[in-house]
C-alpha cells in the first residue's frame, strides 16, 4: 500500500480541469568501472541541475542532487497486487554528458535504482518526490540513431524483490552436487530414493 502526500492527491484530483505534468526522478547506485567503488547519480526530467528532498525507503527524507537536461522519461510504471513481474523502462538522451558517464564510466548492470515522481502545478512541484519504485538494472539498450535522428539510452529496471522471488537456482540438491560442495557430505545421500517413494501420511505402513 502506498501513502501519497495530501498535496499530491489534491493535484491528481484536479488533473481533469487543471491538467497534470508528471515529473520523474531516478537515483542510481552503480559500480565505477575503474575503481570498483559504488557511485551515486541522480537524474530528473527537468532542464537544470537542482537539489531536492525526496522520500527514502525507510520512511524518512534525504536531500540529493539531481542532474537535468537529459530528456528523462519513465515508462510502464505500474502498481500490482500479485507476483506479476512488471519491469520499468527508464530512457534518456544518448548524448548528454551525465548519461555518457553513467553507462560508460560505471557498470550499471544490477545497479540499485530508486524512482520518485510528483506533479508540477503552476511551475512548482505539487509535493516532495514520492517514492514509486525500487529495483535493479536488468538490461541496457543503446539506440544509435540515423543521421539527424535522436539517440536514446534505455535501462530496464526490475523490482528487486521480484527478481529474487522469480530467480531460478540451477543447482540441484543431489548427492553428487553436495559432495562437490564439501567432500564427505552425506546430507543428500538418500535423496533419490526418498524422492521416488510416495507415502500417504494418513495411512500406517502395512
Amino acid at each position: 500500500m502506498q501513502t501519497l502526500s495530501p498535496s499530491l492527491i489534491t493535484a491528481l484530483q484536479a488533473a481533469r480541469d487543471a491538467g497534470i505534468a508528471p515529473v520523474y526522478f531516478v537515483w542510481i547506485e552503480a559500480r565505477n568501472r575503474a575503481t570498483g567503488a559504488i557511485e551515486s547519480m541522480g537524474l530528473w526530467s527537468g532542464d537544470e541541475d537542482a537539489a531536492f528532498s525526496v522520500e527514502t525507503p525507510n520512511g524518512g527524507t534525504a536531500s540529493r542532487e539531481y542532474l537535468g537536461g537529459v530528456n528523462l522519461e519513465v515508462d510502464s510504471l505500474k502498481s500490482v497486487a500479485d507476483l506479476t513481474d512488471e519491469p520499468v523502462t527508464v530512457s534518456m538522451s544518448q548524448i548528454a554528458g551525465a548519461t555518457q558517464q553513467l553507462v560508460r564510466g560505471t557498470d550499471v548492470r544490477l545497479a540499485y535504482v530508486e524512482i520518485h515522481a510528483t506533479s508540477r502545478v503552476g511551475g512548482a512541484l505539487a509535493s516532495i518526490p514520492q517514492l514509486q519504485w525500487i529495483g535493479i538494472v536488468d538490461d541496457v539498450q543503446i539506440a544509435t540513431p540515423q543521421a539527424g535522428g535522436d539517440g536514446r539510452i534505455g535501462l530496464t529496471v526490475r523490482s528487486a524483490i521480484m527478481s529474487q522471488l522469480l530467480a531460478v537456482n540451477p543447482a540441484k540438491s543431489s548427492d553428487s552436487h553436495q559432495k562437490r560442495r564439501q567432500a564427505g557430505d552425506e546430507f543428500s545421500k538418500y535423496s533419490a530414493s526418498v524422492q521416488a517413494r510416495k507415502i500417504q501420511w494418513y495411512k500406517k505402513d502395512q
